[in-house]
């Protein structure tokens, strides 16, 4: 290992109290803004006041949610009284953020309270939520509804981050004021979360790096944080900074060597290496940063309490597990190495049906397809003349380090985990070595497939960058959960283009018998409609569906399944699989349809 920086960040909380403890003049009154879980600040207010000061510190991260979860429903966190009628919320518009940012960062309010009594409109306010809240008098006393008016204040600023964007983050801010209630201090805090953050991205982007990627083989960010999750109460929503971290340095190293390279930011073939983000629990109440250059891990996670069957896997299968699920799948045997010396390895059934290319992950952190696909494949196999590939986990190495993950936060998205060792997206690679992306040439050469399933997920909670804009970059409509949802990709050809239409419609029909799947998918789509728009898809047979034309493509015709699946387990994730087979099932038998009449 090779160390790059090493660091201590002490609190800002901490800093705060020793600050005002040792002042002769000291404020009466004290707001902060701080990146801290609800127990942490209100330690900190009770340290105040042991010297004379009435504090009151908030969260800078989604400002308004917390408002209604510690100020608006004092007894239970949304707990909300029966006198509410509604809540009028005119959220801020702030450049250089959209337009649609504030009110996105009020999720998931739509789903812990009554939507029918949220009113969200654009406000003229850049600092501040402005709320009207009317409930129903008290006895019967006229007017029959009184309101109150209640100024969410939402600390921002604005930088240009290291690859030279201007963007809007939240901050933390502190207002004091003296005896007679005048504000003496009004500013930004640069808090320890924010601290760390920049310390990391300052850490790369002024280390000399080789001339050629990849840069590395693994660049290992440890951060110890004084910051406990909290659960929000609705789905399976978690407030973690924690997570906020990983997801942020994450994107914005691998932003940043795009952007060296003369990249677009969006860019999914840029290979610096595997960034491994390593976000634990402080022992104290600092920040504690390491960040090494390290050879790829190759000791995989040894998972003993798993249940072997595949239709009742509650939770991600073990990589040993998939493995030897796949070995009882009939069929040639296939393999292609992987950058660390892992294999992708793949069945390969041979019949007189129209060939079929089924794949699972993919994106590794998306595991529901994993088991979805070895389902399907353990049912097609007992048709005499089926003809598929299949290959449950295209992406070992990522795979690995999600299983690694998940032995310290399952709640976690752990986008770190999405892409190759490599740093890449295998579906985007195009020069040699192909490594993974090796398996769907040979799959394409051997069987003449011209379908290709490919079975993905998205998070199943928020999805936020803080520290970068809040809005992931590039995922704008991947933020917050919508359904299962089906995306067709055909050949820019009018005949793969009328077959892609009579084959989604098809698909769609036949998964007509899961309802519970449809009620989940109009349940957060209408979450989703309030806090972020219009979803972009048709609604195909209750079901979100993107068709698209594509120039070149291996295969003519792609499905690619999203399911809400990053952090669900028990009866979720094995509904989640359920669908994944139904619909690579349904898919299949469609498509010979389709190609045999």
């Amino acid at each position: 290992m090779k160390p790059i920086l090493k660091a201590t960040i002490a609190s800002t909380l901490a800093e705060l109290i020793e600050q005002y403890s040792a002042q002769a003049h000291r404020p009466k009154k004290l707001e902060a803004w701080v990146f801290a879980d609800l127990a942490t600040r209100q330690e900190a207010e009770r340290a105040m006041a042991e010297f004379g000061i009435e504090a009151k510190v908030r969260s800078a991260y989604k400002p308004l949610v917390h408002y209604f979860w510690e100020e608006f429903c004092l007894d239970e966190r949304f707990a909300v009284s029966e006198d509410l009628v509604r809540v009028e919320i005119r959220y801020p518009i702030c450049a250089p953020a959209s337009d649609k940012r504030f009110l996105l960062e009020a999720y998931p309010l739509a789903g812990l309270i009554d939507p029918s009594k949220l009113d969200f409109t654009p406000g003229t306010q850049a600092d501040c939520y402005e709320l009207e809240i009317y409930r129903t008098s008290a006895d019967g006393a006229e007017p029959a509804t009184v309101s109150e008016n209640v100024s969410v204040f939402v600390p921002n600023h604005t930088y240009v981050n290291a690859t030279q964007d201007s963007v809007l983050t939240p901050t933390g801010w502190v207002k004091a004021y003296n005896h007679v209630d005048e504000l003496e201090r009004d500013e930004r805090l640069a808090t320890d979360f924010e601290r760390c953050f920049s310390q990391m991205i300052d850490a790369v982007t002024s280390y000399e790096w080789p001339t050629q990627s990849p840069y590395f083989k693994q660049l290992q960010l440890k951060v110890q944080v004084p910051v406990e999750d909290e659960l929000v109460g609705y789905a399976h929503e978690v407030i973690s900074l924690k997570e906020a971290l990983h997801e942020d340095l994450y994107f914005s190293i691998q932003e940043w060597f795009k952007f060296k390279e003369g990249k677009a930011l969006t860019a999914r073939d840029s290979q610096p290496g595997q960034i491994v983000p390593l976000i634990t629990a402080s022992p104290d109440s600092d920040y504690h940063l390491e960040m090494t250059l390290a050879d790829y891990s190759l000791v995989d996670v040894d998972v003993t309490d798993e249940e072997s069957a595949l239709d009742v896997a509650a939770k991600p299968m073990s990589m040993t597990m998939v493995q030897q699920h796949l070995a009882t799948v009939a069929g040639e045997a296939l393999a292609v190495d992987t950058p660390t010396g892992r294999q992708v390895e793949a069945k390969y059934k041979r019949g007189k049906d129209q060939a079929v290319l089924i794949c699972g992950g993919q994106h590794a952190n998306e595991t529901t397809g994993v088991v979805g696909a070895l389902r399907a494949a353990k049912v097609l196999e007992q048709q005499a003349e089926s003809h598929f590939v299949v290959v449950p986990m295209s992406n070992p190495d990522g795979y690995a380090l999600h299983q690694q993950y998940i032995q310290d936060n399952p709640l976690h998205m752990h986008h770190a985990a999405r892409y190759t060792a490599l740093g890449d997206d295998l579906e985007y690679r195009t020069v040699e070595p192909l490594y993974e992306k090796g398996m769907r040439k040979q799959a394409k050469q051997l069987s003449g497939a011209n379908l290709h399933i490919n079975l993905h997920g998205y998070p199943s909670h928020e999805w936020t960058r803080p520290l970068s804009g809040y809005v992931p970059t590039g995922f704008d409509m991947w933020t917050i959960p919508k359904g299962f949802f089906l995306v067709v990709r055909h050949l820019n050809d009018p005949q793969w283009a009328r077959l892609a239409e009579q084959f989604i419609e098809q698909v769609t029909l036949k998964l007509n018998v899961y309802p519970e799947v449809m009620a989940m998918n109009q349940a957060q789509i209408d979450v989703y409609q309030i806090h972020a728009g219009e979803t972009g898809f048709r609604m195909i047979n209750g079901y979100p569906c993107l068709i698209s034309a594509v120039e070149e493509a291996d295969y003519p015709l792609q499905l690619i399944t999203e399911y809400p699946d990053e952090t669900i387990y028990g009866d979720d994730f094995i509904a989640g699989h359920k669908v994944q087979q139904a619909t690579v099932l349904a898919a299949y038998e469609v498509y010979q349809t389709l190609f045999n009449r």
